[in-house]
């Protein structure tokens, strides 16, 4: 019993990326931090790095958002992004926030540079 268990658990697990444990969130408006805050916190209590990014540009005038960036599959160097739009792979290495800033923009289609980028803690 246990074995299959198990093996239901990694193929769902492998299928898709993690959900927000608080939905409601998603449609709120000007709740991205809250929401990336709540995602970061249901990853972490599966052991899963996570942490909050926070990124502004000029599009032309100042604009913010904030994303949960996490490492998935856990053991893999697979990174997300997510916010209310969904996970979307991002390529960029975590050590360097302004990179994965610029790839979690150009993911939704926005293709502006980031002015700052930062975790936060």
């Amino acid at each position: 019993m246990k074995p299959i268990l198990l093996l239901m658990l990694l193929l769902t697990s492998c299928v898709s990326t993690p959900k927000n444990p608080e939905a409601w969130m998603e449609k709120e408006i000007n709740a991205c931090l809250p929401t990336a805050i709540a995602f970061r916190e249901g990853l972490r209590k599966h052991n899963v790095w996570s942490e909050v990014l926070v990124t502004t540009w000029n599009d032309p005038k100042p604009q913010g958002h904030a994303f949960c960036v996490y490492l998935y599959p856990s053991g893999k160097n697979q990174l997300w992004s997510y916010d209310n739009w969904g996970s979307y792979r991002t390529r960029a290495f975590t050590n360097n926030p302004t990179q994965v800033a610029e790839q979690a923009l150009r993911s939704r289609s926005i293709y502006h540079p980031p002015t700052s980028a930062y975790y936060v803690k």
